[in-house]
């Protein structure tokens, strides 16, 4: 059993190349049950446009198989007004890319869970808000029109965001001074993009969410509720 992931760099598989940039999709092999795979083909400045046009989409529809899950997550550059290669009207083509994705999965027996962008760390008078206009409401509306289950991560990590506050919250983002990291000699003030405790915390909120719901997704992760025993003895050097 698979679980595939599309989307942007918020959900990325990254390597050592980009660390500590990770993307949310990377962690959530943490959450799932043994025998359960992950293949994450989220990408950096994808649309849900862009990632059709260039064959993305069609590469991972030829490895799906009945019985495998789709997860989508697509709005932080479809926004991107300024490329006509990524844009996309939140409530026409965005919609429309939305339903050929599920459209093309479930043709190979193959169920689709949407999830909204995750918030930027964006705050405004000391308050965490939605830097993605109509995209999470669209995919919401979508989602609720056809029939599928839309996991709202932006309003999710707006809520954690304001509540740990502007400072605390910065731990989740690649937001760090110079000389710490190879890739970034210079630093960072990246405040969309996710290092491994950001990640780990988004893939937590998602799995939260979707066991709220009756999906068949759930099928795949372990369960958060249930009390797991640890011989603590045996980690002892």
């Amino acid at each position: 059993m698979k679980i595939f992931m599309i989307g942007d760099s918020t959900m990325k598989y990254n390597t050592i190349y980009t660390y500590p940039q990770n993307g949310w999709g990377q962690q959530l092999q943490l959450f799932v049950k043994m025998g359960v795979l992950i293949e994450d083909y989220a990408e950096n400045g994808r649309s849900t446009k862009s990632f059709i046009d260039e064959g993305r989409f069609d590469k991972v529809l030829k490895r799906m198989q009945k019985g495998d899950y789709l997860i989508v997550q697509f709005g932080h550059n479809d926004e991107k007004k300024q490329d006509p290669k990524r844009y996309t009207n939140p409530f026409i083509e965005y919609q429309q890319n939305l339903k050929f994705f599920a459209d093309e999965a479930s043709k190979r027996g193959v169920h689709v869970v949407f999830a909204t962008s995750i918030a930027r760390h964006l705050f405004s008078n000391g308050i965490c808000i939605n830097s993605h206009g109509d995209y999470p409401n669209a995919m919401i509306d979508f989602s609720l029109k056809n029939g599928y289950t839309c996991i709202d991560l932006n309003k999710r990590t707006i809520d954690l965001y304001n509540q740990l506050g502007e400072e605390e919250s910065k731990k989740f983002h690649m937001i760090f001074g110079p000389n710490l990291y190879d890739a970034y000699k210079d630093g960072k003030d990246d405040h969309s993009h996710l290092v491994y405790e950001g990640a780990v915390m988004v893939a937590k909120l998602f799995v939260e969410e979707i066991q709220k719901t009756n999906d068949p997704i759930n099928e795949c992760f372990l369960n958060l509720k249930e009390k797991y025993e640890i011989d603590w003895n045996m980690l002892i050097d």
